[in-house]
């Protein structure tokens, strides 16, 4: 599963394309906190995997609907519904939402 470590698309002051630098380069908004949140839900999604692989299917599912409240991607999306769907069959009852 592709999850690249991509930074929201724009600048949440004043929506101008984010460029991968660490101040916006229209209206010089310090960009580190959303990149070091981005991060972090990566983290989050790299461990969720990990989680599934050895079969921890709820600390998937954990760590990957933690990572979708700091960042949500279409990806990670995917890999709550899939670490949900696991754990609830593996498990028999309905897992919350992510």
């Amino acid at each position: 599963m592709k999850d690249d470590l991509c930074t929201p698309a724009s600048c949440p002051v004043c929506r101008a394309r984010f460029r991968g630098a660490p101040q916006c380069s229209r209206c010089g908004a310090d960009l580190i906190p959303l990149m070091l949140l981005a991060t972090h839900a990566y983290v989050l999604r790299q461990a969720a995997r990990k989680s599934l692989r050895q079969g921890d299917f709820q600390a998937a599912l954990d760590s990957a609907q933690a990572a979708q409240r700091l960042h949500s991607t279409a990806e990670g999306s995917l890999l709550s519904v899939i670490c949900s769907t696991v754990a609830n069959q593996l498990y028999g009852q309905p897992q919350r939402p992510a």
